[in-house]
């Protein structure tokens, strides 16, 4: 066969059309590569790994029922306005420390590394639980009146961080699946340029890798932001202008299967 002949191409548009008459196919979004430069998406093998400096940053998110809080870690600040939930394993087990007298969540395993990388001592554990009991436990948002949900996942590693992984389902493949598990918006308050829009309120108009400072600048003003540094990590890249990408939640046709 050949893709340019006409015949082969109305063959693919009846087969499309007994897709659609059956009521399999719906407008989504779904996060992708997107080259805030170039405007367009990317496919895997249009991304190029380089060396990048982040902004690694540990946040305080409180319960919403309770006087404890969770600690996460993440390289991308910028994509904290939009966190609906927080991951937990649900295999591991998790530590509730009093810290400075603040009752801190962390996984049990990483808390000494953890007290070591922010200057905070973890030594005083108080309780201890398995990661299931954080599942549809309520967190408030550190900018923004609105919740964020103790969810779980598999890929939640003891690797980096602190066993608690901040998500934001318009901005990552594994954010995206948990979302829709859950039943999360798609949340992706960004336009084709980078640029967050005006829902997004503190940051409206801001490019977001520009957002980073201002993101991190808020947190330290509301007294949530645990500690800063610069993280040398490699990331994404576009293949065409070589600047860095981020993950986007698009609008896409998609077939459901």
């Amino acid at each position: 066969y050949k893709t340019l002949k006409f015949e082969y191409q109305a063959t693919i548009v009846r087969a499309l059309g007994k897709v659609v008459e059956q009521g399999m196919v719906y407008k989504g979004k779904k996060p992708v590569h997107w080259c805030t430069h170039c405007r367009t998406a990317l496919a895997e093998a249009e991304v190029e790994y380089e060396q990048h400096l982040s902004p690694s940053i540990y946040v305080e998110f409180p319960m919403k029922d309770g006087d404890a809080s969770v600690l996460i870690w993440t390289t991308t600040p910028w994509t904290i306005p939009n966190n609906l939930a927080i991951a937990f394993h649900p295999d591991f087990e998790y530590g509730m420390y009093d810290v400075d007298g603040k009752k801190v969540i962390v996984a049990k395993e990483l808390a000494e590394t953890i007290g070591k990388k922010i200057g905070k001592s973890f030594n005083t554990l108080l309780k201890t639980f398995p990661g299931t009991e954080m599942e549809r436990v309520v967190f408030r948002h550190p900018l923004y009146d609105r919740d964020s949900l103790g969810v779980l996942a598999d890929y939640v590693t003891l690797d980096a961080g602190t066993g608690a992984v901040h998500t934001a389902p318009g901005h990552g493949a594994d954010d995206y699946r948990t979302g829709v598990k859950y039943g999360l918006d798609i949340y992706a308050p960004i336009g084709a340029d980078g640029r967050f829009t005006d829902e997004v309120g503190l940051f409206a108009g801001e490019q977001v890798f520009e957002a980073n400072p201002q993101v991190v600048e808020a947190l330290t003003e509301r007294g949530r932001l645990w500690h800063y540094e610069p993280y040398h990590h490699t990331y994404p890249h576009c293949w065409r202008c070589h600047n860095p990408v981020i993950f986007l939640a698009t609008s896409q046709w998609v077939i459901r299967m």
